[in-house]
């Protein structure tokens, strides 16, 4: 990806500038990554401006404001925010972009603001737009790049990751969500290189370790992806994605009662989770305990008596153990709940004879 430089924006990152948002009230240019990569644990990420020196020269271009503007801006932006008034911050802002459209400091403030209010495609807007006018900090790079994953738009989130990892080839959160998106477009080889560079960036960083076994698990190679997630655990020992993971590894190398005992082990919580019960009636029901499976749902179902999903897996499961009757029952329930499938099924069961309705 390609970064334009052509509308006079000589500032960069180290002036004076910068310098001076900070005496603004301490607004923005700091941007929330969300990352939305599908792997439990990872949370919210804040990237921030580093300092700058206060002596640098002003520079000036068209379409950007100077620096005092630049702060007089800001400090609106802060008061409003602070008095609840997001509509007017926001039309103070836009007005702002629209009369210097190359300042990227105001560009990058806006950004701030749009994510404040979890509008993910207009941040990402922003942020392209600050990135053509000139180059930005690799956190930046970074945040366009979350932005991007999470509006799912990973080819182009994939090249601001390389770029934050250009920038800066320090920072092991730049190859391992870069590996995130590879994923995500099919580009496992790729994948499996930027986890190389994380692993050695961050030998500690159990996350890693989590993906290298997935990837080993989704190419049945059962062996390494065990090693894998033995070192993710042994780093996490209580965090449940790796439990779970190690369980799916453990029930493909046909070891399903250790993958129960990993499940039964967690918490009840998570143990109510729609992925863990999922797991847990596959190898019930690879064992030939479809009525362990009924129960595990059953359980759940009454803990949370409005999941319309809970309610419909119990009524499959208790149809297969031949409790049809009951099963009628729970379907009607995740029927009443709005569950699209349950009527469906309630027709197709009620029109196959009850096996025992033929008993004298």
């Amino acid at each position: 990806m390609s970064h334009m430089t052509g509308h006079g924006n000589t500032r960069g990152w180290n002036g004076r500038r910068a310098a001076g948002l900070g005496r603004a009230g301490g607004v923005v240019l700091g941007i929330a990554a969300l990352v939305g990569a599908g792997f439990a644990g990872w949370t919210l990420y804040r990237v921030a401006q580093a300092p700058a020196p206060q002596e640098a020269p002003e520079p000036s271009g068209p379409g950007m404001a100077t620096m005092e503007t630049v702060e007089a801006v800001l400090a609106t932006v802060k008061r409003l925010r602070d008095e609840g008034q997001p509509s007017a911050a926001e039309s103070v802002l836009s007005g702002a972009v629209r009369q210097y459209p190359a300042d990227q400091d105001l560009r990058l403030a806006f950004v701030d603001l749009l994510m404040a209010g979890r509008r993910w495609s207009d941040a990402y807007d922003q942020s392209l737009a600050a990135i053509e006018i000139g180059q930005v900090p690799a956190p930046v790079e970074f945040a366009a790049g979350t932005l991007a994953s999470m509006t799912d738009r990973p080819a182009l989130a994939a090249a601001h990751y390389a770029n934050a990892m250009r920038l800066d080839p320090s920072n092991p959160d730049y190859p391992m969500y870069l590996a995130a998106v590879q994923l995500k477009l099919n580009q496992t080889q790729d994948a499996k290189a930027s986890l190389a560079i994380a692993t050695r960036l961050a030998p500690d960083r159990a996350q890693v370790f989590g993906m290298l076994a997935q990837i080993a698990l989704s190419e049945n190679k059962l062996g390494i992806a065990g090693q894998q997630i033995a070192r993710a655990r042994q780093l996490q020992p209580a965090e449940p994605t790796w439990v779970l993971l190690e369980a799916r590894i453990r029930k493909r190398e046909g070891d399903t009662e250790r993958a129960l005992d990993l499940l039964h082990a967690l918490p009840q919580q998570e143990m109510d989770m729609p992925a863990t019960l999922a797991l847990m009636a596959e190898c019930y029901g690879f064992l030939g305990r479809p009525g362990d499976a009924a129960s595990r749902y059953l359980d759940a179902a009454e803990r949370q008596p409005t999941n319309a999903d809970l309610a419909f897996e119990a009524a499959q499961w208790l149809e297969r153990t031949g409790e049809r009757a009951e099963a009628l029952r729970w379907a009607r329930r995740a029927e009443e709940l709005g569950h699209r499938q349950a009527s469906g099924w309630i027709q197709g069961l009620a029109a196959v004879p009850d096996a025992g309705s033929d008993r004298p």
